[in-house]
């Protein structure tokens, strides 16, 4: 999240602070008004009705920044949204502040995101597709910058870091949304996507890209969304198949089949060792008569795939099965593992009434601790480790 106050964006944040007031400000005839032609590719133009509104209940008290282009024209580079809605209230005219055309692109270039970003202290924070246009609009100023001798900042990844109030890591990742295709895109923008799945899914085709949001589509569909690690999840899959022609359903069933194998206790016991209460198990370890199964002829799961996922939602403390990549698996493991040490060996009372509810959690982690350390050595023995 960027910090608009913060010092460290400085280069921007300069020339959007120019000293002036509303005494400074002309009232200019909408008709004479231009548009930034990159105003709405960066910031976006949604919302002109409600911003109409609220203009209209209390006034425009502000004023949109201009160019004056010589010829009776005059550019807008900050307040496009606010002039829309106020030609949408039926005004011909609004008060501005009027400056010289800069001389240099660069420039222009930079007063463009600077007031933008923080003049007006409107930051895109829910969307990040606009995030990442806006950071590579200034990646590629700085190139300009660096072509006619006038930059003078850090390396590029860090001073975009520093300008935007992120880590090089989260530049990274903005930067690479912009390799998605338009559907992921959207995604992205409309929040179903967060920005490290995006960045996740950059990496693959604009046809794979596809095949995960299908893939996303289907298991939602089925009441199977939820795992945050299901992006990276189907990513992992389609770049071990890179090459052969996947389908959405082959990706989801792949899925499923990975989480049934690494999760499904052994001789119909649950993961403490004892049998789950109503729930009874074949020899092939399926729950009852509800057998999640696919059904290679219509691309569909059987028809009791989706009972069988809602009763497992059903069981006491029970969660739908969640796979982890062999990738993902000792990380997350290491993250839970230096959390819970340190918490365990730190000093701490506990109150009276919670003793009894906190010994049973203890002895109920003791018994998972002892399943996953079978099941890792017998994975280990089975592969003649």
């Amino acid at each position: 999240m960027r910090d608009i106050h913060s010092s460290r964006n400085s280069a921007l944040k300069k020339i959007a602070n120019k000293q002036c007031t509303m005494e400074d400000t002309r009232m200019l005839d909408s008709s004479c008004l231009v548009e930034h032609p990159d105003n709405e590719y960066l910031f976006g133009m949604e919302g002109i009705e409600r911003l109409a509104e609220g203009m209209k209940k209390v006034g425009f008290k502000g004023a949109i920044e201009v160019w004056d282009m010589k010829d009776g024209t005059f550019l807008i580079y900050s307040g496009a949204r606010r002039s829309r809605a106020n030609m949408l209230l039926g005004n011909t005219q609004i008060k501005a502040f009027v400056y010289p055309y800069p001389e240099s692109e660069t420039e222009r270039r930079r007063e463009l995101l600077g007031a933008n970003i923080y003049g007006r202290n409107a930051v895109q924070r829910d969307n990040a597709i606009y995030t990442a246009r806006q950071i590579s609009y200034l990646r590629e100023t700085i190139n300009m910058e660096r072509e006619n001798g006038t930059y003078k900042g850090e390396k590029t990844r860090e001073e975009l870091a520093k300008e935007f109030g992120t880590s090089p890591s989260n530049i990274y990742k903005y930067e690479s949304l912009l390799k998605l295709n338009d559907r992921a895109q959207k995604a992205v923008a409309d929040g179903e996507i967060q920005l490290a799945q995006g960045s996740s899914m950059s990496v693959l085709s604009g046809e794979y890209q596809d095949i995960v949001l299908d893939a996303l589509q289907l298991m939602h569909d089925f009441n199977m969304a939820g795992v945050r690690d299901e992006v990276q999840e189907l990513v992992d899959y389609i770049k071990a198949h890179e090459g052969e022609t996947l389908t959405a359903e082959e990706a989801v069933r792949s899925l499923c089949e990975m989480r049934e194998s690494v999760n499904s206790p052994a001789d119909g016991e649950d993961m403490a060792g004892e049998q789950a209460p109503g729930m009874d198990r074949d020899v092939d370890g399926n729950i009852g008569d509800a057998e999640v199964t696919w059904d290679g002829q219509n691309g569909d799961f059987g028809e009791n795939g989706q009972d069988a996922m809602a009763r497992m939602s059903e069981l006491p403390g029970k969660q739908p099965p969640v796979f982890y990549t062999p990738k993902t698996a000792a990380k997350k493991f290491n993250q839970y593992y230096g959390k819970m040490e340190e918490f365990l060996s730190a000093d701490k009372q506990y109150k009276e009434k919670d003793r009894e509810d906190v010994i049973s959690k203890l002895q109920q982690l003791r018994a998972l601790i002892d399943s996953e350390i079978f099941k890792i050595q017998s994975n280990a023995q089975g592969r003649g480790m």
